[in-house]
């Protein structure tokens, strides 16, 4: 299992980010991601109009920071136009396997490139899109979805696709229900050194017109921040990441929103990950406004880099 899941955070206050960024001090991993959730919601709860009102704060001109795909080569793309998931580029699992559950998460992800047999498939498509569903799991397979009481999905590239620097964009319609944890994020292939966690986008089902980005890394801690715009809750909208040496810079449907920098930045190659969770520390368990399913639907995945 990665080691990420106990590692101790001992961190002395570096510049990392022009805006948005705090540093923390010495504390267990989970319980930092889950304060700084938790300090992300309570500070968007109490002042609710401060993003929406000027979204691009500290990025004096969005537009001259828009993205130019024409400088860029596709190196990895899926636009789930198949019949089932693509077996050479996702695995269905994540690498520490189906059975840890962190964060108090409520679901049990279904690997079903490894286990067709299982009993249900949280994925499907239909030709023009990938669904993700969420469903309340039936008594009969209680017993091996380790008691969890939500059955999802999980997509990784893991050792199939990982890179350093470029851009990645997925082009995702969000759910709208309490309990809800979607997120698209990458994780540093080798998790040594500075073990990098980027998180484009993660979002509480809850608010279904707010999303999350944030980025994790061992020695030095950033904090998530939050977007918070009423389009958000409708459709389609594209999320991505422009990655260089010395920059992360945050996009929603191709507008900058959020840039971090410093020397601290992730070198290190990673792979990209999809998944629906359900419950947790930070969205709370499902209720009954929920419904017994949830889905994220995603129309494509895709990563560029640079031209030589």
């Amino acid at each position: 299992m990665k080691n990420q899941l106990k590692m101790l955070s001992r961190s002395t206050v570096v510049c990392l980010s022009l805006l948005f960024l705090s540093a923390c001090g010495e504390s267990d991993l989970i319980e930092l991601q889950e304060r700084e959730l938790d300090d992300a919601r309570e500070a968007a709860q109490q002042e609710p109009d401060a993003e929406a009102a000027n979204p691009e704060q500290g990025i004096d001109d969005p537009s001259s920071g828009r993205i130019d795909l024409t400088q860029y080569d596709l190196v990895f793309a899926d636009d789930f136009r198949g019949s089932r998931i693509d077996p050479v580029k996702w695995n269905t699992a994540l690498d520490w396997g189906p059975d840890l559950s962190i964060h108090d998460q409520m679901q049990y992800y279904v690997d079903v490139l490894n286990e067709p047999d299982f009993g249900h498939d949280p994925f499907t498509l239909n030709g023009e899109e990938l669904v993700i569903t969420a469903s309340q799991t039936p008594e009969n397979l209680r017993a091996d979805a380790n008691e969890q009481s939500w059955l999802s999905g999980v997509l990784t590239t893991a050792e199939k696709f990982d890179f350093s620097y470029g851009y990645v964009e997925a082009r995702i319609d969000l759910p709208d229900a309490r309990g809800a944890w979607p997120s698209f994020w990458m994780l540093s292939s080798d998790f040594i050194g500075l073990k990098p966690e980027v998180y484009i986008m993660e979002q509480d089902g809850a608010y279904p017109n707010s999303v999350f980005f944030n980025y994790n890394y061992l020695e030095e801690q950033g904090t998530r921040r939050e977007l918070v715009s009423a389009e958000l809750a409708d459709g389609f909208h594209q999320y991505g990441l422009a990655w260089s040496p010395q920059e992360l810079l945050f996009y929603v449907d191709r507008v900058p929103r959020y840039r971090i920098v410093g020397d601290a930045v992730a070198s290190q190659k990673m792979y990209l990950i999809l998944n629906l969770a359900m419950g947790g520390v930070w969205p709370g368990a499902p209720d009954a406004t929920s419904g017994s399913q949830v889905s994220m639907v995603v129309d494509y995945v895709r990563a560029f880099q640079l031209k030589p």
